[in-house]
């Protein structure tokens, strides 16, 4: 059996099919897999069981076993069981080791340079560089990657200038056919009076669009499934005469579909390098957007045109790109996408479509090509054909299942045009860099820096936006992300740490190496504060959630195929198992606290910032002996005070008596010493009669509490008796405080309250 890779290699390795093709699904799934694992505080609570421990355990030391035979070929140091920087290190030397012998092996394939040469000298042949692009086709199983060297950049042959600055992107239309309101720029303004873009120039002929009823009507006769590519007709444009051949023949249909190839990694605002139009009557046509760049405006007078349909899958990127390279807008779109979407469809791409309704199963294997290949080779050809081949036929039995699903009425099918008539609304603006545009990075990265680290981050982040907008690069191209989030959570002190973490090293970051190590120094001079960066609460609410959300289904990997039991774990042996791999838990809710906790008194143990962790039976009885302290103390208050309420009724009761007596003495003294008969008398306060202008109060004889006659003082006036005098409250100045003292309450007691008498 020879391998696939190279046919004419020998048969050193019986099993190498099964490797190279089932080897990259197997990483594939193993890597989705390992995100469902527990980390961060869902696993320090995972540790606390036995089983869990003994299953990492027995997992950690076969994984540590098999890359062992791995590393073992390309590096005298071996992967250790409980070091986990030292296993970090040798895995990221073992991987940069097969890199670089897999550079050197296409460099050699493709003629940059000779295998013995690259040994002796790092140094290439400079004279290959300038010999046209090197185009290169890699095929792991069933996965293959198209790509090239030494591309000419396209942007040098563009004739209008492209401008990356944060200016207002203007629109490059000059001509509006199909309009309803003459050409007009009007500029949009936000709250505060600042100038945010242009409006769409066929915002009118947008709001007042319709489908026309051909298109919304069931057709007389169903759609005729369209030939395989070899039978269809196929047109490649690149000039301008073949351009404006293909706008007469547009004119002549009423459907058509379109479908756009972009490049955005080597430029900023990014490139559209390929235009596919398939119309049922003339075939497959592709268009080098790359070379009428300056003439595809001319699809204008098609493409606003509403009474063609136009059909999209998933227009929301064509649209703008269309309006940003050439100046194009769309009116009277149809996006598949969005039919999907009504329809429920469990598969919203292209390619679930072709297989649900063309039962063509396509691979996307060339979606990550480099379009701006010149000339384009046949694969990259017939792969762009089919992203519109089939296109016509898709929209046609969508519109009949929108139908059907709305029981032969227009309204789910007009919905469709509806959401696709937003689309065609969309405005291309550029992209703004603003205070905080590194912070979805920095979310997505899940790591937490300090401010010195945040400093560097942002600094960074906003230096290799501005060099890409002057290299007309894309920033990822210049320093891609993990590099940069390297970069800012190490701040090497040295040089040669820039050239280790950004290994291998872009040719950017190669030659402004000085300027990023003065940045990263400049950043180790601020102040570390104390505390992590403090993200918003929003942002932090929505880190928290996707940490969380994975321990709630940690062991729930039974849709993987590949996570099978076949290596058992011997539970007789778990103890041996726990002692020899040293993972034992670490948590101090799980040490013997007994011992260290005899002598400390309830308030120190039930302290938030002990170290040492206390049980919570235990934090319960320290607790609720605290309370039974608390409720004795607050039973014997009360009974103080009741017994101090009860004594001072009993004195108030005596004194009260022992006054009344002597006012009653008083009166009879009084009285025989004038000689005169009273009918009214007046008692004061102090037990001393008052004269008639005074107030007076009347006191009953059968309302003066007593239970003999000697206890009443006053009789009921006669009716012949013209002066009236009233007794007046003898209780008013009496002060209660002196019949119990501070003892038998804490607070003082209210005032006492009498009736008065009648």
């Amino acid at each position: 059996m020879n391998s696939i890779l190279n046919p004419d290699a020998p048969e050193f390795y019986p099993h190498l099919e099964t490797v190279t093709q089932n080897g990259y699904t197997s990483v594939n799934k193993t890597l989705k897999a390992s995100t469902y694992l527990p980390s961060g505080e869902s696993q320090e609570i995972l540790k606390t069981f036995t089983n869990f421990n003994i299953i990492k355990c027995q997992l950690t030391e076969n994984i540590i076993v098999q890359s062992n035979q791995i590393v073992i070929n390309e590096l005298p140091t071996m992967l250790k069981n409980d070091d986990l920087e030292h296993n970090m290190e040798t895995i990221i030397d073992v991987n940069d080791v097969m890199l670089d012998r897999v550079n050197i092996n296409i460099d050699a394939e493709s003629g940059t340079s000779k295998p013995n040469d690259q040994l002796v000298n790092n140094s290439r042949n400079v004279s290959a560089w300038n010999d046209g692009p090197v185009h290169a086709k890699i095929k792991m199983g069933s996965t293959s990657f198209f790509g090239a060297k030494h591309i000419p950049r396209p942007q040098l042959t563009f004739k209008d200038t492209i401008d990356n600055s944060e200016n207002l992107w203007v629109p490059k239309i000059t001509e509006k056919p199909n309009n309803i309101k003459p050409l007009a720029l009007n500029l949009l303004y936000n709250d505060d009076g600042e100038a945010i873009g242009y409006e769409h120039p066929y915002k009118e002929e947008l709001d007042l669009y319709h489908p026309p009823l051909e298109f919304t009507d069931r057709g007389p006769e169903p759609p005729i499934f369209p030939p395989p590519l070899e039978e269809t007709n196929f047109t490649y444009i690149d000039t301008e005469a073949l351009l404006d051949e293909l706008v007469k023949h547009l004119e002549t249909v009423k459907e058509l579909a379109i479908d756009l190839e972009h490049h955005a990694y080597r430029t900023y605002q990014g490139i559209t390098c390929l235009m596919q139009i398939t119309t049922n009557e003339g075939g497959d046509f592709i268009l080098d957007t790359l070379a009428l760049r300056e003439h595809i405006y001319r699809l204008n007078v098609i493409f606003t045109n509403p009474t063609k349909v136009k059909v999209f899958h998933g227009a929301e990127s064509d649209v703008l790109w269309l309006q940003r390279d050439f100046g194009v807008y769309v009116v009277g779109l149809f996006d598949t996408h969005q039919a999907a979407k009504a329809l429920k469809f469990p598969g919203l791409g292209l390619k679930n479509l072709l297989m649900y309704y063309c039962n063509v199963d396509i691979d996307k294997k060339y979606q990550l090509a480099d379009w701006r290949i010149r000339p384009l080779p046949q694969e990259l050809i017939d792969y762009a054909r089919m992203d519109t081949h089939y296109l016509l036929y898709i929209w046609r039995q969508m519109k009949h299942d929108l139908l059907q699903a709305a029981a032969e009425q227009p309204q789910l099918l007009l919905s469709v045009f509806e959401q696709s008539r937003q689309v065609c609304g969309l405005t291309y603006n550029k992209e703004i860099i603003k205070e905080d545009s590194h912070m979805p990075m920095y979310i997505r990265s899940r790591k937490l820096f300090n401010a010195r680290q945040m400093a560097a981050l942002k600094i960074l982040y906003k230096w290799r936006d501005s060099q890409a907008r002057l290299l007309d690069e894309s920033p990822k191209y210049l320093l891609p992300n993990h590099m940069m989030l390297a970069l800012a959570e190490s701040l090497p002190r040295e040089v040669q740490g820039v050239n280790a973490i950004c290994y291998p090293v872009p040719p950017f970051v190669k030659q402004n190496l000085i300027t990023i190590h003065k940045m990263l120094l400049s950043c180790r001079q601020l102040p570390v504060e104390p505390q992590l960066y403090q993200m918003p609460t929003s942002i932090r609410n929505m880190v928290n959630a996707v940490r969380y959300t994975a321990s709630y289904n940690v062991h729930d990997l039974s849709h993987f195929p590949d996570i099978s039991e076949e290596q058992q774990v011997n539970m007789d042996n778990a103890t041996l198992l726990t002692k020899d791999l040293k993972c034992q838990p670490d948590i101090l809710a799980f040490k013997d606290t007994s011992n260290s906790n005899k002598n400390k008194d309830i308030v120190s143990s039930l302290n938030v910032d002990a170290k040492l962790f206390i049980p919570p039976y235990e934090r319960y009885r320290k607790y609720r002996s605290l309370a039974q302290v608390e409720e004795m103390e607050e039973y014997k208050c009360k009974e103080a005070k009741i017994a101090a309420i009860s004594k001072g009724n009993e004195l108030i009761e005596t004194e009260v008596l022992a006054k009344v007596q002597q006012a009653k003495e008083q009166i009879e003294y009084d009285t025989k010493k004038k000689g005169t008969k009273v009918d009214d008398v007046v008692v004061s306060n102090n037990v001393h009669l008052e004269t008639k202008s005074q107030r007076k109060r009347k006191i009953s004889s059968d309302k003066v509490e007593g239970k003999d006659d000697t206890d009443r003082i006053i009789q009921n006036p006669t009716k012949e008796t013209k002066s009236n005098h009233k007794l007046e409250n003898i209780y008013k100045n009496i002060n209660y405080k002196k019949f119990y003292s501070d003892k038998d309450t804490g607070k003082a007691n209210p005032k006492m309250k009498f009736r008065k008498q009648k």
